[in-house]
C-alpha cells in the first residue's frame, strides 16, 4: 500500500512544520508540496528540504495563491503523475501534529477498509491563544482514497468532492496549533479568509490587533490538561519560553473572564465530546485499538 501527502505552504512562518513532517515521515511514501509563498526559496521550503523527506520522497511545485480550493488542487495535481499511483492520501496542514498512532492507522486500519470506504476521519484539539486552552474537539479528514477525479471546491472552507465511498471515523484525536500565534498574524489570517468571502463581521485591523482578539473568546475556551505529542514538545517549549509574558497574560485573562456558568458549560462540552469520540469505537468494533489522544 502506497501513501502520499499533499501539503501547502506559504510565506507566513510555520513554527510547527518541522514537527509535523517528522511525525508523518514513517507513514508517507511521497510528499507533494505546493509552495504558495511567491519566494524563490523561502524558510518553509528550507524546512521541507531539511525534513526526513529526501529528494526521492518529495515533489515541490510553486504556484501563486488564488484561493483555498485552487491551492489544494495545485497540490493534488502532481499526485496524478506518480507511478505507481498512491492508494491513499494523507490530508495535512502545516500546523497539525500527529502522534505515533498514525502509523497504526496506516498499517492496521487502512488495509482493512473495503472498497466501499473512501475516507478515514478522526478528531482534532483546536488550541486557542496558548498551548493550555482549546475551543473544541472537531471531526477532521485524515486519509482519503486516491482517485483521479478528486478535486477541491469552495474558495474558502474548501471541500473535497468525488470521493468514492463513505467515511469511517476512528476514536483518535490529534493536535491543531494554528491559532497559537501572535495577534497580528491571527488578524492577517482572518483578513485573508474575509477577503475570500468568509461570512463573518469584518475582522480586526492587523495594525490594531492585540490580546483582546484572543480574550474575546475567553468564555468559550476550556483548559487542556492532557499531554502534547512527544514529537512537538521541544517546539512548544521553545515557543512558550519566547512568549512567556504573553501566554501568562492570556492565561490570567481567560481565567478572570470565565464565569462559573462558563466553566460548567465547558465541562459539559468536554464530557460530550469525549463520549462522542469514544463511541466511535462501537461503530466498527476492533477497527482501531490505539490510545485516543495522540502521543
Amino acid at each position: 500500500m502506497r501513501i502520499a501527502c499533499a501539503l501547502c505552504i506559504g510565506a507566513a512562518p510555520e513554527p510547527y512544520l518541522a514537527a509535523a513532517l517528522a511525525a508523518i515521515a514513517p507513514v508517507v511514501d511521497v510528499l507533494v508540496v505546493n509552495d504558495n509563498s511567491g519566494l524563490e526559496h523561502g524558510e518553509n521550503l528550507s524546512t521541507v528540504e531539511a525534513s526526513p523527506f529526501t529528494p526521492e520522497r518529495r515533489r515541490v511545485v510553486q504556484r501563486p495563491f488564488v484561493d483555498f480550493a485552487t491551492m489544494r488542487n495545485d497540490a493534488f495535481a502532481p499526485l496524478l503523475e506518480l507511478d505507481p499511483a498512491p492508494d491513499w492520501v494523507l490530508f495535512l496542514d502545516a500546523d497539525e501534529i500527529h502522534g505515533e498512532q498514525l502509523a497504526s492507522l496506516a498499517s492496521a486500519v487502512l488495509p482493512r477498509l473495503g472498497a466501499d470506504i473512501g475516507e478515514l476521519d478522526a478528531y482534532t484539539f483546536h488550541f486557542w491563544g496558548t498551548f493550555g486552552w482549546i475551543t473544541d474537539v472537531a471531526r477532521r479528514l485524515v486519509f482519503y482514497r486516491f482517485n483521479r477525479e478528486l478535486r477541491w471546491t469552495n474558495a474558502i472552507h474548501e471541500k473535497l468532492v468525488a470521493i468514492r465511498g463513505r467515511a469511517v471515523v476512528v476514536p483518535y484525536v490529534y493536535h491543531h496549533y494554528g491559532n497559537v500565534l501572535g495577534p497580528r498574524a491571527l488578524a492577517e489570517k482572518h483578513q485573508r479568509y474575509f477577503a475570500l468571502g468568509n461570512a463573518v463581521p469584518r475582522p480586526v485591523d492587523p495594525e490594531k490587533a492585540g490580546l483582546e482578539l484572543f480574550l474575546a473568546r475567553a468564555r468559550e475556551v476550556r483548559p487542556y490538561r492532557a499531554a502534547h505529542p512527544a514529537i512537538v514538545r521541544p517546539t512548544l517549549a521553545s515557543l512558550a519560553t519566547a512568549e512567556r509574558e504573553t501566554f501568562a497574560r492570556l492565561d490570567a485573562g481567560f481565567r478572570a473572564r470565565r464565569t462559573p456558568a462558563d466553566q460548567f458549560r465547558a465541562t459539559a462540552a468536554a464530557l460530550n465530546e469525549t463520549l462522542r469520540v469514544r463511541l466511535r469505537a462501537l461503530e466498527r468494533p476492533g477497527l482501531y485499538r490505539g490510545p485516543t489522544i495522540a502521543r
